[in-house]
């Protein structure tokens, strides 16, 4: 018998192998902290961007770093970052180039005291890439992000939230086990904002969760310090409303084996959340003791008055952006 969403007659098994490649990745990235080698590198979250310390990207990259009050200047193997303070445009001269040229982030450079803190699309032109709560150097390498110890949320002390992109939540949760207090720990994120977070497998998830249509399910990567087992299993709360939802009708595995999570063994899974819950409404997870409460997507705002509406797509946005229809919550 197919397994599906209650109330939807479509089986996540039509979704077919391309989505279980894109949902791959996404998974290979919750693993990377455990995977990353060397210093871990500070970092800090202001609003949905993150940024990364001047100070050990420099190190990481054994780049001659001169800072000061008005800005910085990074001298890496592959050219020569100049950023100012309070700015968000940012000078790059590649090697080997006869001109400078300005490159523009997000956001301009954090500053803390002394130390400088880069945007993440920032750290691009030197090679950098921000994946998940980890960072992966030229050389392939991976180090992870140290952020500040997050504020507990919900009723827990066993959880945090994460911004996996901007505009793009995501609550991780602590599970205790023979590796240790804190060893499992379970990711929960909408599956329709996926593609936000990693945009090389936007066409794949787009294409695919068309399929969906309606249906509201969030994404969840399970990961293990140690060997350990997870009963497929997660609770959800909403307006005094709690359900289970566990295999086989509302949750599927993907990929891994739930009774043998470990290092490099992760597991990936869909819970299918109720059809009338909204997903701009706060929604408490419960799982293993722990607890924490997230909201999956941000209120849509009215179209100005006057102004045309470009979403004509016949599908809620899944990347969380307003809909002239006021849909896809």
């Amino acid at each position: 018998m197919p397994v599906c969403d209650r109330g939807t007659s479509q089986p996540l098994a039509t979704l077919g192998l391309t989505l279980r490649a894109a949902l791959a990745t996404a998974l290979l990235c919750a693993t990377l902290v455990a995977s990353a080698q060397g210093p871990t590198l500070a970092a800090r979250m202001q609003g949905p961007f993150r940024f990364v310390s001047a100070v050990d990207v420099a190190l990481a990259l054994g780049a001659p770093l001169v800072s000061g009050p008005q800005g910085l200047t990074l001298r890496a193997p592959n050219g020569v970052l100049t950023v100012f303070a309070g700015a968000p445009d940012a000078v790059w001269q590649a090697r080997g180039a006869r001109e400078p040229t300005e490159v523009a982030a997000l956001s301009p450079p954090l500053r803390e005291g002394d130390d400088w803190f880069l945007p993440e699309d920032l750290l691009d032109v030197l090679g950098v890439r921000v994946l998940a709560d980890a960072a992966q150097l030229p050389d392939g390498s991976l180090r992870g992000l140290s952020f500040p110890p997050p504020v507990a949320v919900g009723t827990s002390p066993t959880a945090e939230l994460l911004e996996l992109a901007p505009a793009v939540p995501a609550l991780r949760m602590y599970a205790a086990s023979p590796a240790g207090a804190h060893a499992v720990s379970l990711l929960a994120v909408d599956l329709a904002m996926l593609a936000l977070a990693f945009p090389e497998q936007q066409a794949a998830l787009d294409a695919h969760l068309r399929d969906l249509v309606g249906v509201k399910a969030l994404f969840l990567a399970v990961t293990s310090l140690g060997p350990s087992a997870w009963d497929p299993a997660i609770y959800a709360r909403q307006d005094g409303r709690e359900v289970l939802l566990r295999e086989p009708l509302d949750l599927q595995v993907l990929e891994g084996d739930p009774a043998a999570v470990a290092p490099g063994a992760p597991v990936a899974a869909v819970a299918f959340l109720p059809n009338d819950f909204d997903l701009r409404r706060p929604i408490t997870l419960r799982w293993a003791g722990a607890s924490g409460t997230l909201t999956l997507r941000r209120r849509a705002r009215r179209p100005l008055r006057g102004v045309r509406c470009r979403n004509s797509a016949p599908w809620p946005s899944y990347h969380g952006s307003a809909s002239c229809n006021g849909s896809g919550g």
